[in-house]
Parts: C-alpha cells; structure tokens; sequence
C-alpha cells in the first residue's frame, strides 16, 4: 500500500509518546514505507504531539507552521497530526488546511484503513478521535533501540490533576493484561533486549481497574523471572500507590534497577490539595523513607511545579525545605503553564515574573544537590549499560547505571552499545558522571 513512500516523525513529550512513535513506524513499514530524517525528504510527515506544557505545544505549532511551504511544494505529501494535542485540539488543528489527518492516542490502530481510505479519496480530510477505549494494533512496533525497549502496562489515567490535562487526552485508566505484557517481554528477551521500561502514566496503580489481585508488585516479580532480562525500569509512578509490598519488592529483586521517580509537585498540603493531589508532604515523606530504609542508595527523582495559583512566598519556601530535607538525585522543574482545559486555568494566575524567580531560586538548590549527590559516585566501580555515542564527545561512548546516572567513558575500538560494562568513575560533573572503562563482557 506504501511501497516507496518515505516518512519522517517528528515526536514531543514523554516516553509514552515516544512508544506511540514507535507503533507508528512499525505500522507504516509493514506496509512499505521507509524512515527518512527531515519533512523535506517525506511523503508522509508525522507529529506526535504533547499538551502538558505550553512550550511543547508552540514547538509543535511552529514546525507546523513551517510545514506549509513545503506542502505547497509537495501536493502529494500526506500531513498527519497525533498525540495528546491532537486529542485535545482536534477541531483547531483539523482546520489547518494542510493537514490531512488529525489521529487521536486510541486510534493509531486506525492507521492503515485511514491511509486506505485517503488513497482513494486524496481531497478528504480525515478526523478520528475516539474518548472510549484504545485498542492495540496487531503490528509490532519499529524499536529504535536493539537492547532496551518500552513496554506499556497500562494506558490514560484516573487521577484528574487540577494542572494536568492527560485524563482529557489519554482518557481512563486502562490495564493491560498481564499475560499480554509477558508474552510481550518474553518475545523481547528472545530477540535480545537486555532493558524493559515499563510504561504507565501511574504506572504502580497498574491492575487497579481490572479489580482482581494481582498487582503491579506481582507483575515485577514475574516479569523479574524472564530469562534474558538484566534490567527492569518502571515509569512514572504515584508517589502513594506504593505500598510495603510495591517497595519491598523493587528493593529487594535485583534486576529491578535501583532508581525511583516520585513526583512531589509541591511541598505544601493547601497546595496539594488545590492541586488535587491525594497525598499530604508527610505521606510522601514517610514513601521516601519507606524505600531508603529498605534501599539506602536507592536514587530518587522527582517532579516540582512552583507559582502554582494561590501559592504563596511562604508556600514556595515549604517546598524549597522539602527540597533541601529529602535531597533528590534530580528533579524535574517546571513554573506553572496553565493549560485549557484542566481546573487550575480557571484559577488566579500568578505574575509570570514571580514564578521563574522561584523557578530560577529552585534550580540553584536543586542543582548544588544533585552536584553532591554525583560527586558521591567519584571513585566508585559501576556497572552501566552502554546507550550509544554521547551526543556532546563522539570520541565517548555514553551508558546509563541503575540509579539512571548518565557516564561517559573513552570509545574503544570495539562495539560495546547495548552491552553492560564496568566503569570507575572519575569525575562527577551536574549532568552526571565520567569514567574508566575497566572491562566489559
């Protein structure tokens, strides 16, 4: 149906997104399409678009925008828009008139009947987007890596943030079962992935819809049995879903690595509360003190949103102490982007002004935090799974440890991507860390 179309996918946000992408490719090589790495060179271009930030959102609209010249150009070029932008603002981006298709997040399974259907019908402008259910495509996705590889476990999300437009766009939480994720990671292991992630947008509350008892700490534990699989990482959890079993289960499997993502997003109850946060900052605390005393060298990373509507100086400076009390391997950090759509926009906004000089104020504690916490690493033997060239040097190569510290090391002759090394770490730097390649296997 495709043959000797080329295509091009532009992807903005998470790795959810990032799996999507990855669903897409698969679909369109199956039916004979070929990867290229601009829209110039494309007959089919792809956006698979965020709306959790406004700054994803006006990248997305100005590649867009520069788009259109080259449609002009290129009649025959086909325009898909998708992702969680598309969702939201399906009848905005259906109006552009060089876009041909506008794809919501449940309907990438449609892909190949509505490429079908445009085929015969090249005038059509195509919209489906469906608020219901998502449905897996039979075709397996086109992994950009050899070694490592995304795995979701469930899809959308039930906890409706004030701030947060993901249940709006990815709809209600949906399991996946768990004999399908197995089946999925055995045939992984079997072509030699070494590294799992697996994805959810609150991904230890996996299982909760299907009301039965197994649990996310159980799918860990059997997907731990897998042969072949060294490494399983998890992304991104809900600080209060974890429970004793949920954390005694991460720290004590070795395979599941030893780095946890607990997104605070404020230091101050009122401000959890308006945020509709169900937690308070002493039930996240007592989370983080559950995994150090279990896992003393656990990393932890989080996510923290400042000039939230209503916050105070005062409120800012409890999440500045939570900041400083908890001491986070890295953190996320955002000033607050009201989105269309979500509760807090109808909120009393802050003075943009106000919110990155607390943006900036964060950073600087942060940063000296994660400083010390790397330069902790100097001197240490560390196992790191090697991700590819860095991006920065390529006379190094680039791999990541368990606690997701980023090492660069000296290229040798021989090929090590996507094989676990061992490294002594010699410099420490904010980024993260560097070293001497000691062997590898």
């Amino acid at each position: 149906m495709l043959n000797g179309y080329k295509y091009f996918i532009k992807t903005y946000g998470c790795q959810a997104n990032e799996y999507d992408s990855e669903l897409i490719a698969g679909i369109l090589e199956k039916f004979g399409a070929n990867p290229v790495d601009n829209e110039i060179d494309a007959d089919i271009v792809i956006f698979n678009t965020c709306a959790i930030r406004k700054n994803a959102e006006d990248k997305f609209y100005g590649r867009l925008g520069a788009l259109k010249k080259i449609k002009n150009e290129k009649k025959e070029m086909i325009v898909i828009v998708t992702g969680c932008l598309a969702q939201k603002d399906y009848l905005k981006i259906s109006n552009i008139d060089y876009v041909d298709i506008v794809l919501g997040t449940h309907r990438i399974s449609q892909l190949p009947t509505i490429l079908q259907e445009l085929k015969y019908n090249k005038n059509k402008k195509i919209v489906d987007v469906d608020f219901t259910g998502r449905t897996e495509p039979d075709i397996p996705p086109r992994r950009l890596s050899k070694f490592s590889a995304y795995v979701p476990i469930m899809f959308g999300c039930d906890y409706y943030c004030t701030f947060c437009i993901v249940p709006f766009t990815r709809g209600k939480m949906q399991s996946r079962p768990k004999e399908q994720i197995i089946k999925e990671i055995q045939d992984l292991a079997q072509k030699g992935y070494k590294e799992i992630i697996l994805l959810g947008q609150t991904v230890n509350a996996y299982g909760i819809d299907l009301k039965n008892s197994y649990d996310f700490a159980d799918l860990l534990h059997d997907v731990s049995l897998i042969d072949g699989i060294k490494w399983i990482r998890f992304t991104s959890p809900y600080p209060t879903n974890f429970n004793d079993k949920q954390i005694k289960t991460i720290c004590t499997i070795d395979k599941i690595t030893k780095h946890v993502h607990l997104p605070l997003q404020s230091g101050n109850n009122e401000i959890l509360r308006r945020m509709a946060r169900r937690y308070t900052v002493e039930k996240f605390l007592e989370v983080v003190y559950k995994f150090r005393e279990l896992c003393p060298n656990i990393a932890l990373s989080t996510d923290i949103i400042v000039g939230f509507p209503y916050e105070t100086d005062e409120q800012f400076q409890d999440t500045l102490n939570i900041v400083k009390q908890v001491r986070f391997d890295q953190a996320f950090m955002f000033a607050y982007s009201e989105r269309e759509g979500t509760k807090a926009a109808t909120y009393p906004q802050l003075p943009l002004k106000e919110r990155l000089k607390r943006l900036y104020e964060l950073i600087s504690v942060q940063n000296e935090i994660t400083i010390e916490k790397n330069r902790e690493y100097v001197g240490k033997e560390l196992e790191i799974l090697v991700e590819g060239e860095s991006d920065k040097n390529p006379n190094k190569l680039e791999g990541r440890t368990e606690t997701n510290k980023i090492v660069v090391f000296d290229k040798i002759e021989k090929d090590l991507i996507g094989k676990f090394v061992k490294v002594r770490i010699t410099k420490s730097y904010l980024w993260g860390l560097e070293g001497t390649l000691l062997n590898f296997g």
